[in-house]
């Protein structure tokens, strides 16, 4: 009897792994492979196994299956994931080669351009946290981080979908090991003024309350990932590799005892700048309140259109407004 109730009760959790089944033979058509082996074994347990039993059989086999799968190696990236980002450090100095700096027309029509860097770590003076929502989201965002240095250079690390040639982004697709995932290491005048001034999205950075040796080990955290993804050919995951779940291993690292709960905040990043409000992470005026702070770190549309040297100056300008 209470194995009769069991069975029954598996059953809503049966039809998720059924249609996460589905999606497999969708977006890996190689899995179908699979269901030639999984008709036999139907047909060699039918009078053992129940129906239900046999279901979850074939769901077990897809996990499996789907384990063993490794990260995408296409032929080419699409542009503008095709270089990753070269780093080294020794001792307080960071080098990093091909830090993109794309020169935007518009979204699609851009000058591709790499800079080579070397970055004091001595010299960091602070840390920018920045949110991007479009199509009028708020529980999923965009994340990113900028670190400001004394000479007035700006180092932005975005964890962005990696994209093979002749594949469009899509939110089920990233559950199955499609896409790739790379560190992108960048200029304001690229990856945030993309996003202003050509893609109108709503973006917000928000100053950090981090110590300068806080921020040093947040950087060298996004180095190591950034190496590790590239080594290890780590795919991208819609739900448990995104963009923000280095910024969750990074703030753990920060704070050890942060708790588990926020483990799960990539699936609902939007809620990444109310807790940071609430833990105190968030430089803030006196008395200013998170609704306030939201409106004075808004950034808007084509801040300085004409002069994209002038943009990080432009941000600076509006938030301190």
């Amino acid at each position: 009897m209470v194995w009769k109730v069991l069975k029954w009760c598996s059953v809503p959790f049966l039809v998720i792994g059924l249609l996460w089944l589905v999606g497999l033979f969708v977006y890996q058509p190689i899995s179908l492979l699979l269901l030639l082996p999984l008709a036999a074994l139907c047909y060699v347990w039918r009078k053992k196994c129940s129906v239900i039993c046999l279901l979850w059989v074939g769901v077990f086999v897809g996990i499996l299956f789907y384990l063993c799968l490794p990260g995408p190696r296409p032929k080419a990236w699409q542009t503008p994931w095709a270089e990753a980002p070269q780093c080294s450090v020794e001792g307080d100095v960071l080098r990093i080669r091909k830090v993109r700096d794309f020169h935007y027309r518009s979204e699609t029509d851009y000058d591709v351009a790499y800079r080579d860097e070397t970055y004091n770590l001595n010299e960091l003076a602070g840390v920018d946290f920045a949110e991007c929502h479009w199509d009028g989201m708020t529980a999923v965002c965009h994340t990113m981080l900028s670190f400001n240095f004394a000479d007035g250079r700006h180092l932005v690390v975005s964890a962005e979908t990696r994209l093979p040639e002749g594949e469009s982004q899509n939110a089920i697709g990233g559950i199955y090991k499609r896409y790739g995932i790379l560190y992108v290491f960048g200029t304001e005048a690229d990856l945030f003024r993309l996003r202003t001034n050509h893609r109108h999205e709503d973006l917000s950075i928000y100053p950090l309350r981090i110590r300068p040796q806080g921020a040093r080990k947040l950087l060298l955290h996004y180095v190591r990932l950034a190496e590790e993804a590239e080594a290890g050919q780590i795919p991208y995951n819609t739900a448990t590799g995104n963009c923000s779940t280095g910024l969750v291993s990074a703030f753990r690292e920060l704070v050890p005892d942060m708790p588990r709960k926020y483990d799960l905040l990539p699936l609902h990043n939007g809620s990444f700048t109310h807790l940071l409000y609430r833990a105190g992470g968030l430089q803030t005026r006196p008395g200013e309140s998170e609704e306030q702070l939201r409106q004075r770190c808004y950034l808007g549309y084509d801040l300085s259109p004409d002069n994209r040297d002038a943009y990080s100056a432009a941000i600076r300008a509006k938030i301190n407004r």
